[in-house]
């Protein structure tokens, strides 16, 4: 296997580092549901370890940094609802 193809593979074996659990999702409801940037329900909710929303983003303030998941989870990005799932961190 190249070069190329092992850098690949590592991004490709990336997985998501938040537990889609029915705790996760209650404490993710009390603020995606705020957040300035959702303009719709932000059903699925959860981004973070479910990926993208289906709609259209307005980056106005991100709601993830006060979250209990983000802060219990170490995460470092932002709008998840854009980017999709949290993903493990290669240090």
């Amino acid at each position: 296997m190249g070069r190329n193809e092992k850098e690949l593979k590592s991004v490709i074996d990336l997985k998501s580092v938040v537990s889609d659990t029915s705790e996760n999702l209650n404490i993710c409801k009390q603020y995606c549901g705020t957040c300035p940037s959702l303009p719709f329900s932000p059903n699925p909710y959860l981004f973070c370890a479910r990926g993208c929303s289906s709609g259209n983003v307005e980056k106005k303030g991100c709601n993830c940094p006060g979250c209990p998941i983000y802060k219990n989870y170490r995460l470092g990005s932002l709008y998840f609802c854009e980017t999709g799932k949290a993903e493990e961190r290669r240090d």
